[in-house]
């Protein structure tokens, strides 16, 4: 297979991969009230639907990165592909709200398959000169999901086609299917013989699932204490994740590689801080808009575009840029380009719609900086015949993060009710801090002469 076609075909499947996962997410939140009317059901039970898919995609994404490793990222994404398509095929044929939620659990664990292995196929298949671009293109993908599903998810429910928000899913997954196929029989992936890490995955599991069951719990007053108690045991039990598996002969994360190359552990943080403010900056404006500025709906769904079209436009600049030899200096320039739009945010007069706008954009240009060039630092971190597993530790972070952004965020506008605007200042103060403080401590790590010169010389 000529090397043009090989790469474009692995854009094709990365790239897919990555839309469809993060696309079903934003598409199926606007159709909640829709989908309650339509299975007669309540609204805490329509929302399983939503708390299923993302608890099997976080739960399964790191164990399947690891088997990604062991039998070839080819063979889980196109298990993704086929997954996803069946379960989007079933969602779009359910008759009742349980079926829905369990259809889009199969979804969630077809989208696992997905996330852990788009970007590994383009670190460990494409032609190194093309690494840095096609990952750009990876972070546009990860960027049109919050533009594209509500967009659409709206259009579709306009029309009294829900079945649609999910069979639209099918001619994507198809053309994935086929693209991967086609690598299959004629690229050869490098592999590791570990055995599975059993154990190791189901501590992941209980981890994930006290996490997300706590940030879920969080912004109700009445289950504050229960969901201090349930973050506080997910807390425990990766620390217990942690000592497992640095003892552990088969490890999910062989985090005896991550002393090799120390700096991992910032380039995870600053994916953590990144994923929260992103939860930030798209929870938040809304509120902004129509409720203190009185704006209407469909107004305030092109506003709030601005930091996804900054992504999606700065990811290819950025990746185009990016020779692979950038990657950290423009992580540090996408973290200062966000610190400076929420600094923004923090001092600028909230009755003014286009100015906030462009403060979601210029988020959006660090965000674009920032995405794919800390991608390619983390898998960069990573040994070749890891690549699986470093990529899905990545988007378990991240989405963990986003996870928490929310949760933390929805508390500061609950807890500051009827005073809104002060909840609203308190969230962009809270993403402001969190970015400077990332930025201070890449700057200390970058920079360790500085503390050193400092210290009084031994005599």
């Amino acid at each position: 297979m000529a090397g043009q076609t090989k790469n474009r075909l692995i854009i094709i499947v990365a790239g897919l991969g990555m839309l469809l996962s993060t696309l079903d997410t934003g598409i199926i939140n606007v159709a909640l009230p829709f989908l309650q009317h339509q299975f007669q059901s309540t609204t805490s039970t329509t929302a399983l639907s939503v708390v299923g898919y993302t608890t099997s995609l976080a739960v399964l994404i790191l164990p399947l990165g690891y088997l990604s490793d062991r039998v070839g990222r080819l063979k889980v994404s196109l298990a993704g592909l086929l997954i996803f398509g069946f379960g989007s095929i079933l969602c779009g044929l359910a008759t009742n709200i349980l079926s829905l939620i369990i259809f889009r659990i199969i979804q969630g664990i077809g989208a696992a398959a997905l996330q852990s292995t788009s970007a590994a196929l383009i670190t460990t298949l494409m032609d190194k000169d093309k690494i840095s671009s096609a990952l750009g293109i990876l972070g546009i993908m990860i960027g049109l999901g919050p533009i594209l599903g509500p967009s659409i998810g709206g259009f579709l429910l306009a029309l009294n086609a829900w079945q649609l928000i999910f069979w639209l899913n099918v001619p994507f997954a198809i053309l994935g299917i086929i693209c991967n196929q086609r690598l299959l029989n004629q690229v050869h992936e490098s592999t590791t013989r570990n055995k599975f890490d059993l154990l190791g995955s189901i501590i992941n599991a209980l981890m994930i699932i006290c996490l997300l069951a706590g940030f879920s719990f969080l912004s109700k007053s009445s289950d504050f204490k229960l969901a201090i108690i349930l973050i506080t045991c997910g807390v425990g039990l990766a620390l217990g994740f942690y000592f497992f598996e640095i003892k552990s002969n088969n490890p999910l994360i062989d985090f005896h590689l991550f002393s090799e190359t120390p700096k991992i552990w910032l380039f995870l943080l600053q994916t953590a801080v990144f994923g929260f403010t992103s939860a930030i900056i798209f929870l938040i404006p809304p509120f902004l808009f129509e409720k203190i500025m009185h704006i209407g709906v469909g107004t305030t769904g092109l506003l709030v575009l601005g930091a996804p079209a900054g992504l999606v436009i700065f990811s290819r600049i950025s990746g185009n840029q990016n020779d692979g030899t950038k990657s950290q200096t423009f992580s540090r320039w996408g973290l200062i380009i966000i610190a400076l739009a929420f600094i923004s945010l923090v001092l600028v007069n909230t009755h003014w719609p286009a100015i906030i706008t462009g403060c979601l954009f210029l988020f959006g240009i660090g965000g674009g900086y920032f995405q794919p060039a800390n991608i390619a630092t983390i898998m960069q971190s990573g040994s070749s015949t890891h690549q699986g597993a470093i990529g899905s530790l990545q988007r378990m972070i991240q989405n963990i993060a986003i996870a928490s952004g929310t949760a933390i965020g929805s508390t500061l506008i609950n807890q500051t009710t009827p005073n809104l605007q002060k909840g609203i200042l308190y969230n962009w103060i809270v993403a402001m801090v969190l970015v400077l403080l990332i930025l201070t401590i890449d700057f200390m790590v970058s920079h360790p002469s500085i503390k050193k010169a400092k210290q009084p010389a031994l005599k």
